[in-house]
């Protein structure tokens, strides 16, 4: 079997997390990473025992002979660094959002496809083993039909205006760093795009989302609109859960973005009636890094899992809640 070499642009929580998982699977290397400053790459290689540090990623993307790049920057940096990358011939695993807008990740998805390279978004929740459960749970008809949905992510950050977390010019806000795993939960589940949406949002400062309330409208195959509320803030936290109503039974899932591992299932009068449980040996950067490292064994340019057409419907909708918010980033 054939050994994936993989190589890594940035060096930040993330990154630390993804490649602690990745370096344990067999038929892999991590061979060269590249990050804003010699320093933190070269921490980050010498950490991870890595041969090849790179002064900027535009010399690891011309001169790192790898199968792969896992992009791990700043969201603003990912189109172009992406872009890069599949010129190059190397395939991409991109940290979400995988562009800021839909129109950069469509340009991307057709230069990979042209190419023959794979190309994946870095969400993890489609992985997750609960999600898949829960997404079983529905198709076999036991939660009956899905009337309304609930999700909310969210955290208290500290006020920095320079901070990815509140600087336009890093595109930061609530949407794109948490608000897209509930909107991405509610996509899984639905399969479809929402028939309208609209949202409250409370702007930082500096004129990105700090926080905001979408409530989205699908239509359903029975006739009935199925209703799904989607939370995000970056300054109160909110418990990272998601509650699906069916009209036979009501599923609670906790953690659903990265690790969620427990669906408890109650009666609309308020009773458990059935807990199902999905430990698993490996978290989530363990099964994303299994998963993409299958894919290119196997020689897929485009995840069974994470999809394009996943990708791009979400991102579409935030595309559309920006629109609504009047929040447009330097680097569209």
């Amino acid at each position: 079997m054939k050994k994936i070499k993989w190589a890594v642009i940035g060096a930040g929580n993330i990154a630390h997390q993804f490649v602690s998982e990745l370096i344990k699977l067999p038929n892999c290397s991590v061979v060269g990473v590249a990050s804003r400053t010699k320093a933190s790459a070269g921490a980050f290689a010498e950490k991870f025992n890595i041969t090849d540090v790179y002064e900027s990623y535009e010399m690891l993307v011309n001169h790192c002979d790898v199968d792969i790049v896992y992009i791990a920057s700043p969201h603003q940096l990912h189109f172009e660094q992406a872009l890069s990358c599949l010129n190059a011939g190397k395939a991409v695993l991109c940290e979400k959002p995988m562009t800021l807008n839909v129109g950069q990740s469509m340009q991307l998805i057709q230069l990979a496809e042209q190419k023959n390279l794979f190309l994946m978004e870095a969400m993890i929740t489609p992985l997750l083993p609960a999600i898949k459960g829960l997404q079983a749970y529905i198709e076999q008809g036991k939660l009956g039909e899905v009337k309304s949905i609930q999700a909310s992510m969210g955290f208290q950050a500290e006020l920095d205006i320079n901070s990815r977390i509140f600087n336009p010019k890093l595109a930061g806000g609530a949407l794109l760093d948490v608000g897209i795993y509930p909107l991405t939960l509610a996509q899984l589940l639905m399969k479809k795009m929402p028939s309208s949406m609209v949202s409250q949002v409370e702007k930082a400062q500096t004129g990105v989302d700090q926080q905001s309330i979408v409530s989205l409208k699908y239509e359903s195959e029975q006739g009935a609109d199925v209703l799904v509320q989607c939370q995000s803030s970056v300054v109160n936290f909110l418990p990272c859960c998601a509650t699906i109503y069916g009209d036979k039974l009501i599923a609670q899932l906790a953690d659903f973005s990265w690790s969620g591992r427990q669906i408890v299932f109650t009666n609309h009068q308020g009773e458990r009636v059935e807990v199902l449980d999905y430990a698993s040996d490996e978290n989530a950067y363990a099964l994303e890094a299994i998963h993409v490292n299958h894919c290119l064994q196997n020689g897929l340019i485009e995840s069974p899992l994470i999809p394009h057409q996943q990708t791009l419907a979400v991102l579409h909708i935030m595309d559309s809640l920006r629109q609504q918010w009047g929040l447009v980033y330097p680097d569209e």
